[in-house]
């Protein structure tokens, strides 16, 4: 039998539990025992095995060693960066939501080795003080991206790639990934110099659009912040919390589905479920943007948009078998790409290449084992020929 390892510390076992809002219960399935028995190694009175530890440590995500510390680490919690989320809110976000926060500050340690000190257009935009319209207008001609040319795609993943571009350019890092929870579509974490947006995968394409101007605008906010996709939450904030979301989805809205360009469109056919399907695809956005867009111009009711949010909750999930990705679905590789993006992609392999950074470096800046940083290397540049 294997020797139980009396110098863990139950502790530090609870503290990295709770560090990720998981219950006894949710860590004693997941390292794969009981709950009395894991209980008992909180409380001290039992101990794991050496290969329990190690389950642990892959659970919890922190190094073996750590459980033998006589006391915690003091590690700054999500708290710090989700002010405008009452803890009620935070307490309940999974482990995976928690751990996106955690590559956040990878990426930006990452990002601050490939640049140093770049400057982000964030804080320009911080200190602009505009209103909703004019911040649009003038973020259209920075993008250099009109709303006829966004319109011209008709392609909500095009449409993401090409704003995803222009947001690196001007110091603002959009990374993608598998959240594995559908509650949140993306979060932001705010930085002077290096901001960084994390989009869930699992959303649909119109839906990230949304999410990547949401975010946006509690970067500009000077704020760090998460996307929920329902509105219950809203019940649990106070009135400046609320003012802040509100605000991020009006600035969202009126971004990609411009109120003087929607007028337009609205004068050429009346308002039909086809029609508002038809204006979805033309901005790239979801149909729940344009329904928000006909109540914000009190075109339909307040009850008549709720009702039909409902009914399109379930366009924000993306279905694997109807979503034309089958590259970044299929294969792991381009999986990888589609969630780093091709410019941090390219400025890593562009260091490693010069010597600037070796083939360690390189992997954990991409996520990648070392064996795999070849067939990386080739399939990302067979997508750029």
């Amino acid at each position: 039998m294997a020797e139980a390892l009396t110098g863990v510390n139950g502790s530090i076992i609870k503290w990295a539990r709770e560090y990720y809002n998981m219950s006894p219960m949710d860590a004693a399935y997941t390292i794969g025992i009981d709950l009395e028995r894991y209980e008992k190694w909180e409380e001290g009175t039992e101990f794991p095995t050496y290969a329990k530890l190690k389950q642990i440590s892959a659970v919890f995500h922190k190094p073996c060693a750590i459980f033998f510390f006589p006391t915690p680490p003091e590690l700054p919690s999500i708290k710090g960066d989700l002010r405008t989320l009452p803890s009620s809110i935070v307490d309940t976000l999974s482990k995976n939501v928690v751990l996106q926060f955690e590559k956040a500050k990878v990426y930006q340690l990452n990002l601050q080795e490939l640049y140093g000190s770049r400057e982000s257009i964030i804080e320009k935009y911080q200190n602009l003080q505009l209103d909703r319209n004019a911040l649009c207008k003038t973020l259209r001609q920075q993008f250099e991206f009109p709303v006829s040319a966004q319109k011209a795609r008709k392609s909500d993943k095009v449409v993401f790639e090409i704003f995803r571009e222009k947001f690196y350019n001007l110091g603002i890092y959009v990374f993608k990934d598998a959240f594995k929870d559908n509650s949140i579509s993306g979060l932001c974490v705010n930085d002077k110099n290096y901001p960084i947006i994390i989009i869930n995968n699992a959303m649909s394409f119109a839906r990230q659009n949304f999410t990547l101007f949401h975010e946006l605008y509690h970067l500009i906010s000077n704020t760090s912040g998460v996307e929920i996709i329902r509105d219950e939450y809203y019940n649990e904030l106070n009135d400046s919390q609320k003012a802040i979301e509100k605000e991020c989805d009006c600035f969202a809205n009126e971004f990609l589905v411009p109120t003087t360009d929607f007028e337009l469109e609205l004068k050429k056919q009346e308002i039909t479920e086809k029609r508002i399907a038809e204006l979805a695809t033309l901005y790239s956005v979801s149909k729940e943007a344009i329904m928000y867009k006909l109540y914000a111009l009190h075109i339909i009711s307040a009850d008549d948009y709720a009702a039909l949010k409902e009914y399109f909750y379930g366009d924000a999930i993306r279905s694997k078998q109807n979503n034309g990705d089958t590259k970044s679905s299929g294969n792991y590789y381009f999986t990888k790409l589609s969630y780093l993006g091709h410019q941090y992609t390219g400025e890593v392999f562009s260091q490693y290449f010069s010597g600037k950074i070796d083939t360690y470096r390189a992997s954990e800046m991409l996520s990648s084992k070392v064996e795999h940083l070849s067939k990386l290397e080739a399939t990302f540049f067979r997508g750029i020929k």
